[in-house]
């Protein structure tokens, strides 16, 4: 009875899990249909006057005029949304028109009906993504297509039209692609149906342990386990499909652009762009002010770097021979003044080896002759060797003779001093150590006259030395003239080489010349200034300056001679190069700077924009507004631009995500 009652509950409560499993799914399916409806605007945009309803999701337009070999082209394009998120569909209808010269249109692009257009989808480097966009012909020269993209990213999407008479062309335009935002209602119902399974599967557990008395027939709670699981996959695929887990938008498809519709206005002060905060984030939009600042500007020209005359040279050999260069010399190898860099090796001749042959009989005579006079002189030592054995044994017996005089000396005082020995006796023992004494001292004497006399005899035979051959080869070091980093070597190790031959040559880079050539014309404003800075694209966009605070160099000389074919003379200045940056040969971009220390209003290059003969700038009005504004500029600086009109101090204007804003659909 009481397991019937196990079993029943049991059953309720895996029934409750399946309903509550269904309720979950059913309620994440409520938020997709109300998304559907393209209400997921977050930007902050007023109702409209009549119904009080959010306006319609926002688009992007675009105009190109392609001028070729083909004709003259107009494209209008528009996008919807403007922000395209992962996952959304993007839409797009484009309408195309040829400029005709002289025609019947009044000016204006002629519609072109009929054209072929094959789209696809490619990366901001130009790799494809998507080829073959399927095309829609539209009424009034209008096309139309769409695409789901899968990533975020910056993308093209361009466009190949072949016009009915053969003739073709293309165009791209900019889509930029940004994740949605996160999708809180996807994790909670994510997060119930995790704990109606947990609790499901526990309740199946412990009641399972309950029947059995704290055992678990896993045989029998294994189905019930598996389905547990199974409709948990069914409500987290019903899930995933009815609310992703990124917010999504479904954008309708764009209505066709009629003719003679303006996508792109005239920069004026009334072009209004309206971009949401959370926009400017996806988009990285950053602004900088306007401010007045010393611009470095004035005469433009193009210079060379070069390696100072004393701070490069070249390795010759002194003489010809075969070339063998120092293991661990090769490009780029540095060195250091009077630092061996290998040697020459020379072979001798047919008219050397004849007297290197000649030298070598003469050589062998003196041999002989140095043999004899060796040989004479080692008799001489073993005579006077033996002589000073003689007399370091008579020097032994003189001292054996001294030690018995004195002992005898020594005996005849102590008779005397008690009297039993007459005075005569010690008189004449005194007198026979004074004889021992005499021979001891005779004796040393000797030996050290015949010691030295070896000495000199083993000197003199160590003066008879053999003489030497000259070999058939002389050698000759090669070292370096100056510290610096070798340039380049023109011989290989074991090469025959003339004399004079250039092997390497070193050139130290610390310090370079900058020669710039200057027009004639010119000559007075390069006198009146030490100001100047240069770059290059090799550079990374560092600028190096002269003759400032904070300079890397100076001026060093203005040349005294214009050449007669280009009517230039040079401007050489002195730049310092620790990091090696600049090269010998290198060309750079100079800017003499003419403009003094005059204080001027500045806008940074990366905001300008040149579009069309037009230059203007994106100014921010603070919040979700931006102005396109016409600017009229003055000097040019490295990194700035002198702003005549269209400014004033203070404003802000946009720096990066230009690329974005200029897609984006004015405000009416």
């Amino acid at each position: 009875m009481l397991r019937q009652k196990i079993h029943n509950l049991n059953k309720r409560l895996f029934v409750g899990f399946v309903a509550a499993t269904l309720v979950a799914s059913a309620l994440s399916f409520l938020p997709a249909r109300i998304n559907a409806n393209g209400d997921d605007d977050h930007g902050d945009k007023p109702a409209t006057a009549n119904t009080g309803a959010k306006p319609a999701m926002a688009t992007v337009s675009a105009e190109r005029n392609i001028q070729g070999e083909s004709g003259s082209f107009n494209l209008l394009m528009k996008r919807a949304p403007g922000d395209v998120r992962v996952g959304e569909i993007a839409h797009f209808v484009i309408r195309i028109g040829e400029k005709v010269e002289g025609g019947f249109g009044g000016g204006g692009p002629v519609p072109l009906e009929g054209a072929a257009v094959i789209a696809k989808v490619t990366t901001a480097g130009g790799a494809d993504v998507a080829n073959k966009l399927t095309v829609e012909a539209a009424p009034s020269a209008n096309y139309r297509t769409s695409y789901t993209f899968s990533s975020a990213g910056d993308y093209k999407i361009v466009f190949t039209i072949t016009v009915s008479d053969g003739r073709s062309f293309s165009a791209d335009f900019p889509v930029t692609v940004v994740s949605g935002p996160v999708r809180t209602s996807f994790w909670i119902v994510l997060a119930f149906l995790g704990l109606l399974t947990l609790g499901a599967i526990g309740l199946i557990l412990h009641t399972a342990r309950r029947r059995n008395e704290g055992k678990i027939d896993f045989g029998r709670t294994a189905p019930l386990l598996g389905l547990a699981l199974v409709i948990f996959a069914i409500g987290l695929t019903a899930l995933f499909f009815l609310l992703p887990p990124r917010e999504t938008r479904a954008a309708a498809e764009l209505p066709v652009i009629s003719e003679g519709e303006s996508v792109v206005n005239a920069p004026d002060e009334n072009t209004l762009l309206t971009v949401s905060k959370e926009s400017q984030l996806l988009f990285g939009i950053k602004t900088e002010p306007v401010e007045t600042r010393t611009i470095t500007s004035g005469l433009k020209t193009t210079g060379v770097v070069r390696a100072r005359p004393d701070a490069q040279a070249v390795v010759v050999p002194p003489v010809s021979g075969r070339i063998i260069l120092r293991e661990g010399i090769t490009l780029g190898s540095a060195v250091g003044r009077g630092e061996s860099i290998g040697y020459v090796e020379q072979v001798l001749d047919a008219p050397g080896q004849a007297a290197l042959e000649s030298q070598r009989l003469e050589v062998a005579a003196q041999q002989r002759e140095v043999e004899a006079r060796k040989l004479e002189l080692r008799n001489s030592v073993a005579q006077l060797q033996g002589q000073n054995a003689e007399q370091r044994a008579k020097a032994q017996q003189a001292r054996t003779q001294l030690a018995q005089a004195q002992r005898e000396q020594r005996r005849a005082e102590n008779l005397v001093e008690v009297g039993a020995a007459p005075k005569k006796r010690l008189e004449e023992a005194i007198t026979a150590v004074k004889v021992a004494e005499q021979d001891v001292s005779a004796a040393e004497k000797q030996i050290t006259y015949i010691a030295n006399q070896i000495k000199q005899t083993q000197a003199g035979q160590a003066i008879f030395t053999s003489p030497r051959v000259n070999t058939p080869t002389k050698t000759f070091a090669l070292t370096a003239p100056t510290t610096g980093i070798v340039n380049e070597i023109k011989v290989a190790s074991g090469q025959q080489v003339d004399v004079g031959t250039q092997l390497l040559s070193i050139v130290n880079l610390s310090t370079v010349l900058i020669e710039a050539q200057v027009f004639e014309r010119d000559l007075p404003a390069v006198r009146a200034t030490t100001r100047a800075s240069f770059t290059n694209a090799a550079l990374g966009g560092e600028v190096y300056t002269v003759g400032t605070k904070d300079g890397d160099g100076r001026l060093l000389s203005i040349g005294q001679t214009v050449n007669e074919q280009t009517r230039t003379f040079p401007v050489i200045y002195e730049m310092k190069n620790p990091l090696g940056q600049l090269k010998d040969g290198m060309f750079v971009d100079i800017t003499i700077d003419t403009s003094g220390d005059r204080q001027v209003l500045a806008v940074p290059k990366s905001a300008v924009v040149n579009e069309q003969g037009q230059t203007f700038v994106f100014v921010f009005d603070g919040g979700e507004t931006f102005r396109k504004r016409a600017v009229a500029l003055g000097a040019e600086g490295t990194d700035y631009f002198e702003v005549n009109s269209g400014l004033e101090e203070g404003e802000r204007v946009v720096t990066e995500g230009i690329y974005q804003l200029r897609s984006t659909q004015p405000t009416a």
